[in-house]
């Protein structure tokens, strides 16, 4: 009878790449834990509203994001905040962008003095020079997001989710990348009730953005 396989055990990351993406790891494991916590109000027709903290987590997965980058890119000329983009003529902005790399200076801050509740930054379109789309529980691709923001001369348009589901991942990854986004990246993914991490994918997700604002 043929012994079964070793199943060898993964290699375990290295210091400094473990320092890189320690935001990233320490939030995966604080969404998971609320993942099927949401406060509900029921109406009287039976259905639930109310699910504020939908809105919450997704500003908390961009902000450590942009934590996660401004460390990231500490040693650049670039900077990293959440906002719109102002076009050169000044007469429109783009969508919300959840995560902004550009060059240094904005044209406005909303609330960004000290100890701000709210840092909203809207910045010279021409100054960008990535941008990440931040998602909760992906299950289908914006498909009309990279377009609007390629108006604005955005080409390096990442996506960034909390979660999907594993079997699902493939299909999205492969649909993002044909909308013209540079890639998906998820901090876990799903299998029913379970979860599934991999930190090399936080690696992936900042070594890729590097290389495409070196282009």
């Amino acid at each position: 009878m043929r012994a079964p396989k070793k199943v060898r055990p993964r290699p375990q990351m290295k210091f400094g790449k473990a320092l890189r993406v320690e935001h990233l790891t320490g939030l995966t494991a604080e969404l998971q834990k609320l993942r099927d916590h949401r406060p509900l109000v029921k109406r009287s027709d039976g259905k639930y509203e109310g699910d504020i903290l939908g809105f919450v987590r997704g500003l908390r997965l961009s902000a450590r994001v942009i934590y996660f980058l401004r460390e990231r890119l500490s040693d650049t000329n670039l900077e990293v905040n959440w906002g719109h983009l102002v076009n050169p003529n000044d007469d429109s902005c783009s969508p919300e962008c959840d995560v902004v790399i550009h060059i240094k200076g904005h044209v406005r801050k909303w609330n960004g003095s000290d100890k701000p509740i709210m840092d909203f930054t809207f910045i010279e379109a021409a100054h960008a020079r990535a941008v990440v789309s931040c998602k909760s529980s992906l299950g289908a691709i914006d498909k009309q997001y990279p377009k609007d923001l390629k108006k604005y001369g955005v080409r390096n348009i990442f996506l960034f989710a909390e979660c999907c589901a594993e079997d699902d991942f493939p299909r999205l990854r492969e649909a993002a990348i044909k909308a013209g986004y540079r890639g998906l990246w998820c901090l876990y993914l799903t299998r029913g009730s379970t979860f599934k991490t991999d930190e090399r994918m936080y690696v992936s997700f900042g070594d890729a953005l590097s290389r495409a604002l070196k282009k």
